[in-house]
């Protein structure tokens, strides 16, 4: 049993599709399905069941496929544990962001990291926050940046910061009156939400409470995971949708007349980095708090008169 092999059922069982695996490990087909042949051999069980398609591990491959995690989580570990010792930050790390956190975020704090550290290569992937755990879980990704508190066993959370909502509405809607609103002003039958999934619904519909959302007054339904789109929407004169405070920094003149802030506590949501329990790279990770927090403006960096808006029920 070599951990080449074992790396080599992993891919097969996060692909499903031995030709796809190979592409994965940047070897050939035939020599990536001899090694599990050879493994399966060794082991004297059958791994894959190779008559269905997609391919699927048997009941025994897939306690083998576990434990083979667990093994190479184990050794990329003393190599986490060597690489924190070092002053210079070197090697790769992998990030899963949520999206209505990456397109705002990521601009702000990757480019200034990667030229501080240029021995360190970041390798980015917008993910769902379950995706974020599962892919951290399998050993795909080494850290997330998600809204906390995500409350799984076996995770990490450090908080970094705060981020406020604020309502985008339309210039025709009676809120826009307002110069502040609270959550008793809204209604969930005018706003604009994210398809599901995204945490950034849930905390939208948390924050109206105990509403049910029916899209009577809107007219019709839209289904999209873009915050972009919901804004367009709601500048054709049809309702309002909320805003992380990130993407309000950036939108031009011409659209900040539809932004509205909250009255205090104003709502906010945590965010954080999240990692599997026993994750060594703790100098990695204060490097990237610190910088994330470095450009980031000042309010958000603490909750001063504000509230944790939860985005689990």
């Amino acid at each position: 049993m070599t951990l080449i092999q074992l790396e080599y059922i992993i891919a097969v069982d996060a692909h499903r599709h031995f030709v796809s695996a190979a592409e994965h490990c940047h070897v050939t087909q035939p020599t990536l399905s001899m090694q599990i042949k050879k493994l399966e051999e060794e082991l004297e069980v059958l791994i894959f069941d190779r008559n269905k398609q997609p391919i699927e591990p048997t009941a025994i491959g897939k306690r083998i496929i576990d434990q083979a995690r667990t093994i190479l989580k184990g050794k990329s570990r003393i190599s986490e544990l060597i690489s924190d010792t070092r002053d210079d930050l070197s090697g790769e790390v992998k990030i899963g962001i949520i999206p209505t956190i990456a397109s705002y975020l990521v601009p702000l704090f990757i480019p200034k990291l990667v030229k501080k550290y240029p021995e360190l290569k970041v390798y980015i992937e917008e993910l769902m926050t379950h995706e974020v755990i599962e892919k951290m879980n399998q050993g795909q990704i080494d850290l997330g940046i998600v809204s906390t508190p995500v409350g799984e066993d076996g995770l990490n959370e450090l908080p970094v910061y705060f981020e406020a909502f604020e309502l985008f509405i339309s210039e025709n809607h009676k809120l826009a009156a307002k110069t502040t609103v609270s959550s008793r002003d809204l209604n969930l039958d005018e706003m604009w939400l994210l398809t599901d999934g995204h945490c950034f619904r849930n905390h939208v519909i948390n924050l109206c409470g105990e509403q049910h959302y029916y899209p009577k007054k809107l007219k019709f339904g839209y289904k999209t995971g873009s915050l972009e789109v919901l804004m367009r929407f709601v500048e054709q004169n049809h309702g309002y949708t909320l805003l992380p405070h990130l993407a309000t920094l950036n939108i031009g003149e011409e659209r900040k007349k539809n932004i509205r802030s909250f009255k205090e506590p104003t709502p906010k949501r945590e965010i954080s980095i999240i990692t599997s329990e026993g994750y060594l790279k703790e100098k990695l990770i204060e490097a990237i708090s610190k910088e994330i927090r470095l450009n980031i403006p000042k309010e958000m960096k603490h909750l001063d008169n504000g509230k944790i808006i939860n985005w689990k029920n």
